[in-house]
């Protein structure tokens, strides 16, 4: 997620997949045409090939495919988070006096084997003050190895007005369950 406005009053983040939707559609619609052509030729397995592009790459878009738009609105005390996807459109709204300050979930990259020196994945998010716990609410769409959240999460904590706020501090979920299987108080999947 990028900042796209950044005023006293209104923040404004917004992140999409627009780029990475247009190059799958671009390479569905050459294979489809592919398999189209194939089909018009003679060959019966075209339209079987035809066929699955449609459902397989048209699943795929539909899944993938995402714009969201998240505004910081001190005017009206409200943090607006927009979430357009191909089948419809997500909009929640939470309190700004309830949002304590940006963070960045940690998920370790399951691929790599280095536990000294283990990668992660990235997730903005905010954490909220509810009435009885902190709750973490997500920003961005998924987990990505780009580490501009961690940037971004300390943009929007300047915005907050708490600049000192800790980012993306202690183990990641897929640290914590490992240590709690190799204590014995959790069992091996």
């Amino acid at each position: 997620m990028k900042i796209d406005l950044n005023q006293s009053d209104c923040l404004v983040l917004q992140g999409t997949t627009r780029v990475i939707s247009s190059v799958l559609g671009l390479a569905l619609l050459v294979a489809l045409g592919l398999a189209l052509t194939a089909a018009i030729s003679g060959a019966i397995a075209g339209w079987a090939i035809a066929l699955a592009v449609v459902v397989v790459g048209g699943g795929t878009l539909w899944l993938i495919y995402h714009q969201t738009e998240v505004v910081f609105d001190r005017t009206h005390n409200t943090l607006t988070l927009r979430k357009t996807m191909l089948h419809g459109t997500r909009v929640d709204t939470i309190p700004l006096d309830t949002v304590l300050q940006a963070d960045v979930d940690l998920r370790r990259n399951e691929r790599s084997n280095n536990r000294l020196h283990a990668s992660y994945t990235y997730r903005l998010c905010v954490i909220t003050r509810a009435a009885t716990h902190r709750h973490r609410v997500p920003l961005s769409h998924g987990y990505t190895t780009s580490k501009r959240s961690l940037l971004t999460a300390q943009e929007i904590n300047d915005w907050l007005g708490v600049p000192n706020a800790p980012i993306a501090r202690g183990l990641s979920m897929a640290d914590i369950a490992e240590v709690m299987q190799t204590l014995g108080l959790r069992k091996s999947a």
